[in-house]
């Protein structure tokens, strides 16, 4: 039977611990069970072998090297070094609740930790491979749809905003029968990044579903973990944030997929020179007259 969290060493988790919460509930019964003991055993497992993690767990040292390698590592020991490297007590800022008589620099101070553990989390989390493969694909598109609804609506026009500037043919759909009529007409060549933290909302299945059979290259930006949008991706780009009392992780992955908007375009950038450069140049002068 799986510990009770309130049982576990009240840690401020690491990246590695965060990726084992999420995948939990997506896994089989066995690897739950490797699972569970980790997230019980944090600092025990460090010391491990995977024959000895295997006895306590009940698995076979097989599905123990497998189920890390799925989850990004080389193996087994490439975890537990992760693992021991990010592993350390909790930050009770971040962790404790906001109460209705807490000056605003209080909250201000909250509010910050929380944004500065999402960035970190999330550059340990990417993986760096996927993130070269969407910049290959974005900087050889012949048309680049960002699609977001609710708050993943705002990033996606971020995006159209910072993209446009580098004189790429950029739109951004935050309207579901928008996004489903964009999708259907797309070609092989052109690109939808699609920014959704749950990655399960219908208009975004709906878009996926129709970019996938148009042929166009499906980038998803959504959390770490199993999600239904995760079947149409050709490439993932996976963001880590904390869950607090006062602010929902979806509220907090916001700032991680603003970094990551940010990263992909002056990524792109770089790849596009000198044509980019170019472009950039000519935007900005267009905006000269925009200004005292």
């Amino acid at each position: 039977m799986r510990e009770n969290i309130s049982q576990r060493p009240q840690y401020r988790q690491s990246v590695a611990l965060q990726k084992l919460e999420r995948v939990r509930s997506k896994v089989g019964p066995a690897r739950q069970k490797v699972i569970d003991y980790v997230l019980n055993h944090a600092e025990e497992v460090i010391y491990l072998s995977v024959t000895e993690l295997a006895e306590l767990a009940g698995a076979s040292e097989a599905s123990i090297v497998r189920l890390f390698q799925e989850l990004g590592y080389k193996g087994y020991q490439d975890f537990k070094i992760q693992l021991s490297q990010t592993l350390s007590l909790p930050d009770q800022s971040l962790d404790r609740d906001i109460s209705p008589h807490d000056p605003p620099g209080a909250v201000l101070a909250a509010v910050f930790d929380v944004s500065v553990t999402t960035l970190k989390d999330t550059k340990q989390a990417i993986d760096e491979a996927a993130l070269n493969h969407a910049v290959e694909l974005l900087a050889q598109a012949a048309r680049i749809e960002f699609i977001g609804s609710g708050g993943s609506g705002i990033v996606a026009m971020d995006a159209y905003h910072k993209f446009i500037r580098l004189g790429l043919p950029v739109n951004a759909a935050l309207d579901g029968h928008n996004a489903a009529q964009i999708c259907a007409v797309l070609k092989p060549g052109d690109v939808v990044v699609i920014i959704s933290h749950s990655g399960s909302s219908r208009d975004v299945l709906e878009a996926a579903s129709l970019a996938k059979e148009s042929g166009a290259a499906i980038i998803a930006i959504t959390h770490y973990g199993r999600s239904p949008l995760h079947k149409f991706a050709d490439v993932l780009l996976s963001t880590l944030s904390p869950e607090t009392n006062y602010r929902s992780e979806a509220i907090a992955s916001r700032i991680a997929q603003l970094a990551l908007i940010d990263a992909l375009m002056i990524s792109v950038y770089l790849a596009r020179q000198p044509q980019s450069a170019e472009m950039l140049s000519r935007a900005r002068k267009a905006l000269n007259n925009k200004r005292l």
